[in-house]
């Protein structure tokens, strides 16, 4: 009875072990930024509001990861601006920008994460990597990729006739 007892709590502490854990992203620390440029001058936009889940497993590694944030939460000091990308975004039909991984996989002590990213309607496959930086209890994702608007058929927003730049670099800064 003793062995049955025992083999019972080492099977139920290895499924227990084996449960892939969710980490929340600290939306106090976290956040998204957009740079943007012009012939006339560059700019960034940044929303502090990010939702991003993280899948683990028992040896603590990334397997999964999901993130969303609302468009109207990205600020670039310009409020004239925002609203016009609000506008050519089509914020009211298309709120939010949202990206799931398809895999993760770490590769020389970084990860490789691919995925959807869903904007403006359209879903595209992307690829970029998350560098991880351990701090006390914090664990610090960075990482930024390029899209391009007319790949989400986002018209380009324009100043004295002249439009941005296709291509929009962003930057990742997600604490958990």
């Amino acid at each position: 009875m003793r062995h049955i007892t025992l083999m019972v709590f080492l099977l139920f502490q290895l499924a227990v072990e084996a449960q892939p854990l969710q980490l929340r992203a600290d939306k106090t620390k976290s956040y998204i930024k957009y740079y943007m440029k012009h012939a006339v001058h560059a700019w960034t936009g940044m929303s502090k509001e990010v939702s991003c889940v993280m899948q683990v497993n028992a040896k603590g590694e990334v397997e999964k990861v999901a993130a969303s944030s609302k468009l109207k939460s990205f600020d670039s000091g310009n409020s004239n601006r925002d609203s016009h990308m609000l506008e050519v975004t089509d914020a009211l039909t298309h709120p939010n920008i949202n990206f799931y991984s398809t895999s993760v996989i770490k590769k020389d002590g970084e990860y490789v994460v691919r995925g959807v990213l869903a904007f403006h309607g359209v879903e595209k496959n992307m690829e970029f990597t998350l560098k991880e930086d351990v701090n006390g209890k914090d664990r610090k994702f960075t990482g930024d990729f390029i899209f391009l608007l007319e790949d989400y058929a986002i018209e380009r927003p324009t100043l004295f006739l002249v439009k941005t730049n296709n291509e929009v670099k962003v930057e990742l800064f997600i604490v958990f």
